[in-house]
């Protein structure tokens, strides 16, 4: 998962205060066009009948009347603008996109709205090679993580003063931090997403509040011959890590100092504790898929799973289960995720760009938002749902919700992205190679510093 700390919120909203919210002035002015072009067959009727005098006007109609009606009849109406949305959405996302689009077309003939579903690793490749050439889409929805190398290669561009405080506004605060770079603002925000602890209510009873009560209670599940474990998680993922990273003071990228920071302490002492996990407690199996850790779950072969608010759709329809926030660390810090905030992009090539922002207004509104979190099972980043006592104490978007809070923003400048490949390598030789730590970040350090001397060249 490509999915990193940003700047404070608060520093955000001093800048955005400064500018002025613009609302956009359409373009699509179809009837207007029809009127226009008929003036002059009328204003010709208009001389005539001042030359024809009484026999012109006989019936009480104008001369050359019923030609510039049967001209306005035959023109024909103006060509709908199209605006195509590429997205990664599946199954309930997916639903509640395609609903809105359906929505949309019903009402506003004007602009036709298309969607193209494209895997999600797929979608980043083909916008490196369509967009550039004017063939990809017109808006993109895509986690906030890729807007700096976005940016950089030309692929998107900026909202400008279009996204003004007014606008702004109906979002939570940090899920527009993540969209600002090199203090502009790019896409507007759909939804986060950040882990949580989930758990199978048949197995576990109350949910653990700290690492010590989660491993004291999951020990009671494990039967490696049985296939059974007491915690299960993409351990040596960097984003699934970064949890304990954040609790240990780690952080994988300084944004003043644009230095990657892989061999810290920090970097040792998480990945000792979650390989203590492994090794120690032998709650934790190694190499687990997304795949797997669901199979896991939905068999009862595991009480507790890090996941995030896509896991829901993926979880059988039988197990019970809930959710709470993410524990603190044996050192007694919170495990704070990352927060990723997903958004609509506007492309570089948009054709429509009016057009296009229309709708990406239209999608990131609150009645889109409450869609969207009901049928799409979304944690949507409109505040305004969440004022609403039906959704704000429901208790697994009340967790997500906090743990919103709690979590950290990813960073989205080029240079962070170098580290991930080389971190979770080291993750994977510390956690479950039984490799020294430091041994292993020192070199993690090492091929990150060189992939981001190449990038300065």
């Amino acid at each position: 998962m490509n999915l990193i700390s940003r700047a404070s919120t608060a520093s955000f909203f001093g800048r955005a205060s400064t500018l002025v919210a613009i609302l956009l002035a359409s373009a699509l002015v179809v009837g207007g066009c029809g009127k226009k072009n008929s003036a002059k067959p009328a204003a010709k009727a208009d001389k005539a009948a001042g030359k024809t005098g009484d026999k012109a006007n006989d019936k009480g109609k104008k001369p050359g009347a019923k030609k510039a009606a049967a001209h306005k009849a035959d023109k024909k109406p103006a060509k709908p603008q199209a605006v195509l949305i590429w997205h990664s959405y599946r199954d309930a996302e997916r639903a509640a996109l395609d609903k809105l689009i359906s929505a949309w077309n019903a009402k506003h003939p004007e602009i036709k709205l298309t969607a193209l579903a494209i895997p999600f690793d797929a979608l980043v490749d083909k916008m490196q090679v369509a967009i550039p050439r004017g063939n990809g889409p017109d808006l993109i929805i895509f986690a906030h993580d890729k807007i700096g190398t976005w940016a950089r290669d030309g692929l998107i561009q900026p909202l400008g003063k279009w996204a003004g405080k007014d606008r702004l506004s109906r979002f939570l605060p940090q899920t527009i931090t993540p969209l600002v770079f090199e203090r502009a603002i790019y896409g507007l925000p759909l939804a986060f997403k950040s882990l949580v602890l989930f758990y199978n209510t048949k197995m576990v009873t109350k949910a653990p509040a700290t690492m010590g009560e989660l491993i004291a209670e999951a020990k009671k599940h494990v039967s490696k011959e049985d296939g059974k474990f007491g915690l299960a998680y993409d351990a040596a993922n960097t984003y699934f890590h970064a949890g304990f990273l954040h609790a240990y003071g780690g952080r994988l990228f300084d944004e003043k100092s644009r230095e990657l920071k892989l061999d810290s302490k920090a970097s040792i002492k998480a990945a000792e504790a979650v390989r203590s996990l492994h090794t120690d407690a032998k709650i934790l199996p190694k190499g687990l898929s997304s795949f797997v850790v669901t199979a896991m779950f939905n068999d009862g072969n595991v009480p507790f799973v890090f996941n995030g608010p896509w896991f829901i759709s993926e979880i059988d329809k039988s197990v019970k289960w809930s959710v709470a926030m993410m524990p603190t660390a044996p050192n007694g810090q919170p495990l704070r995720p990352y927060l990723g905030s997903e958004a609509v992009f506007l492309s570089a090539k948009a054709k429509a760009r009016d057009a296009a922002l229309v709708v990406l207004d239209y999608l990131t509104s609150d009645e889109a938002a409450l869609l969207r979190m009901k049928q799409g099972k979304q944690m949507v980043a409109n505040a305004k749902i969440y004022e609403n006592p039906t959704w704000s104490n429901d208790p697994v978007i009340k967790t997500f919700r906090g743990q919103a809070d709690m979590a950290v923003p990813m960073s989205n400048a080029v240079e962070a992205g170098l580290a991930w490949q080389p971190y979770n390598n080291a993750l994977r030789k510390v956690i479950f190679g039984g490799k020294p730590a430091a041994e292993s970040f020192k070199a993690a350090q090492s091929e990150a510093d060189a992939s981001l001397a190449k990038l300065k060249r």
